[in-house]
C-alpha cells in the first residue's frame, strides 16, 4: 500500500519525503482540494516532484458545466505534456474528452460517493480506468468485496475532514443577504439538530462546500487496509499544518510498526480530542442492490 498526502501549499513539500507522492487540484477545476494550483503553475510544481521520485496526481474532480468545456480541452493537452501519474475525474465529460484528444495520461474515477461496488469498477477497467478512489461511505466488509472481486487499484481516504456534498448555490452568502448581514468568516459550521453534529460550510468558486463532522483516522486499520487498498490518502483539507505533519509522521511509523497500533492512534487522535471516527468503516450497509442473474429473470417472468 503506498501514501498519497494531499498538502496544504507548495514550500513544505520536504517534510513529506517518506510519502509515495502527492495529489493537488487544478484552480477552478476541482472540488476538496487543500492545495490547488493554476494550469500555468503546474509545470514547475510536476518537475519538483519527479525530482524527487515521487507520484503525482492531478485532481479535475468537480461537475463541469458548459462553460468549462473548452478550457478544459486546452488543459488535458497541456496536462498530458506533463508525464504524471494520473488526472482523477468525477465528470463523465474528462474521460469523453481525453478519449477525443487522444490523452496518454491514465485515468483516475474519483467520484466521492459513487465507488460501492465492484461491478462498476469493473465496467470502468474495461474503459482503460485502472485506478479509482473508493466512496467515503462504505465499510471495511464491502472494500475487501470490491477488492477480491476487481482488477483496478484502489484509492482511500485514510485520514482528514471527508466531503460530504457541495451546492452549486452560494448558499452562506445568500443566507447574510437575506438576513441583511456581512459575513465575518470565511468558514461556518452547520448544526444537524439529530446528530448535535457540526459540519463545516464553506463557499467555493461559488459553490458551497459541506464537510464531515469529525476527522477521519484510519491508523488503526492498517494492517486490514494493507491488504486490500493500493493508496491510502491523507488529507490535510482544513487541518492545521503542524498537526498534519505530526499526523503524517505517525502514519508513516505506524506503517513499519503495527505492534504498537493503538499508541500511534492515541498520539493522532490527541491533536483534534474528541473530534475522530473511523466514518463508515464499522457501519452496516443498510440498502444493497441485489446482483444476481436470477433476481432479473424473475421480475422479467412476472411482468414486473
Amino acid at each position: 500500500m503506498k501514501l498519497l498526502v494531499m498538502p496544504s501549499k507548495q514550500s513544505n513539500l520536504d517534510c513529506y519525503k517518506d510519502c509515495d507522492g502527492f495529489i493537488v487540484g487544478l484552480k477552478d477545476y476541482c472540488w476538496f482540494m487543500p492545495y490547488e494550483l493554476s494550469i500555468d503553475e503546474l509545470s514547475s510544481f510536476v518537475s519538483k516532484i519527479k525530482k524527487d521520485n515521487k507520484e503525482i496526481y492531478i485532481s479535475l474532480n468537480k461537475l463541469m458545466y458548459n462553460k468549462d468545456i473548452s478550457l478544459l480541452e486546452e488543459y488535458l493537452l497541456i496536462i498530458d505534456k506533463l508525464n504524471i501519474d494520473g488526472i482523477m475525474f468525477e465528470d463523465l465529460a474528462v474521460p469523453r474528452i481525453s478519449k477525443s484528444l487522444n490523452i496518454k495520461t491514465p485515468l483516475i474515477w474519483s467520484s466521492i460517493h459513487l465507488f460501492t461496488n465492484y461491478f462498476t469498477a469493473n465496467y470502468w477497467v474495461s474503459k482503460g480506468v485502472n485506478k479509482g478512489l473508493l466512496s467515503t461511505e462504505i465499510n471495511l466488509n464491502d472494500i475487501k468485496e470490491i477488492h477480491n472481486n476487481t482488477k483496478m487499484s484502489l484509492m482511500m481516504y485514510g485520514y482528514g475532514y471527508i466531503p460530504m456534498f457541495i451546492s452549486a448555490r452560494s448558499l452562506l452568502s445568500s443566507y447574510f443577504n437575506y438576513i441583511k448581514k456581512d459575513k465575518d468568516s470565511d468558514k461556518y459550521y452547520m448544526y444537524e439538530k439529530i446528530t448535535k453534529n457540526s459540519h463545516l460550510t464553506y463557499e467555493h468558486n461559488d459553490e458551497t462546500v459541506i464537510l464531515s463532522s469529525h476527522i477521519l483516522n484510519t491508523i488503526k486499520e492498517l494492517p486490514i487496509l494493507n491488504k486490500t487498498i493500493d493508496y491510502l490518502i491523507l488529507s490535510s483539507l482544513n487541518i492545521e499544518e503542524d498537526k498534519f505533519l505530526n499526523i503524517y509522521n505517525n502514519y508513516i511509523k505506524a506503517l513499519n510498526d503495527n505492534d504498537n497500533l493503538d499508541y500511534y492512534e492515541e498520539l493522532v487522535n490527541n491533536e483534534y480530542p474528541n473530534n475522530t471516527d473511523k466514518g463508515f468503516l464499522y457501519k452496516e450497509t443498510i440498502y444493497r442492490l441485489k446482483n444476481t442473474d436470477k433476481d432479473v429473470d424473475n421480475r422479467v417472468k412476472n411482468n414486473d
